[in-house]
């Protein structure tokens, strides 16, 4: 599998993308469709666990035909950061928290905040932060090239991106 997009998704509409991205992790949790909105947050709400992000990510890399590495928002986030500007023993650092907002600008800002311990970072995610990611990797980019672009915007695991 490569980083692009099958042809069959290219050219999908946003809304058409946030359907088939909410299908999925409808799957994958065994929940209904009507039940999930973009803002679901997917442990809090939806009740996944850490092994169900791992199973979400492998549907949409199947369903999109896109890859998702492991740990690239990790990798992304950490761009050209001192190790301790990013993460002092797991703990996020003022600096690393706002490229983790330019990144992830779905995320509640409030929440994502200098002091959060990395392994609480998949309890923020929410069906957005999927919905986004696939659709920046349809587009055919990577997450870092839409870093100025969501964040000018406001729009846009326990390990699968991070760890």
């Amino acid at each position: 599998m490569t980083d692009a997009a099958s042809p069959s998704v290219i050219n999908l509409t946003p809304d058409e993308i946030e359907k088939k991205v909410i299908q999925v992790i409808a799957d994958s949790l065994c929940a209904d469709t009507d039940a999930i909105t973009p803002q679901s947050s997917l442990m809090r709400d939806l009740g996944a666990e850490s092994i169900d992000f791992l199973d979400i990510m492998f549907r949409l890399e199947k369903e999109f035909g896109i890859k998702i590495p492991q740990r690239e928002i990790e990798r992304m986030a950490r761009g050209g950061l001192a190790p301790e500007e990013f993460e002092i023993n797991g703990v996020l650092q003022a600096k690393g928290a706002e490229r983790m907002r330019a990144l992830l600008p779905e995320l509640n800002p409030e929440e994502l905040c200098e002091g959060l311990a990395l392994r609480e970072l998949p309890s923020l995610f929410t069906v957005e932060v999927f919905v986004n990611i696939v659709k920046r990797k349809v587009a055919g980019g990577e997450l870092d090239s839409f870093i100025n672009a969501g964040a000018s915007t406001g729009a846009s695991n326990d390990g699968l991106l991070l760890r």
